[in-house]
């Protein structure tokens, strides 16, 4: 998308050559120069935990695949879990929770992976 988006931006190609060059729908392209986001940018809002969050569980999961252990389902929880924590232990106080989080579903780590299919070869 991105090269795309250069080749019209630089005059390389018009939107409709770049999107059959690139292979991307016409439309999709048309968006993207007018300023829309990505599904998952645009979705982030509803998410359970940031993109910068969800790059960093990521990487925390490669590492530890890395040195032989490949977490379950339930570390991967906890471990969203306490990202979550860490965004609202600056807000919250001994005088009173500001912000409060219910627990994470059951079918958010299915999720989870389902967006990110650089970890499909991670056995949970």
């Amino acid at each position: 998308m991105q090269e795309a988006l250069a080749s019209v931006r630089s005059g390389q190609y018009n939107r409709s050559q770049a999107a059959r060059t690139f292979n991307i729908p016409s439309q999709t392209l048309y968006d993207r120069m007018n300023g829309a986001l990505s599904r998952p940018l645009a979705q982030e809002q509803l998410q359970l935990l940031s993109h910068a969050e969800e790059k960093e569980l990521v990487r925390w999961i490669t590492r530890l695949t890395i040195t032989g252990y490949s977490p379950r389902y339930a570390t991967l929880r906890e471990m969203a879990e306490e990202i979550r924590q860490r965004r609202v232990r600056n807000i919250n106080d001994e005088s009173g929770t500001y912000v409060e989080y219910s627990r994470i579903g059951k079918d958010w780590v299915k999720r989870f992976l389902r967006r990110h299919s650089e970890l499909s070869s991670v056995t949970l």
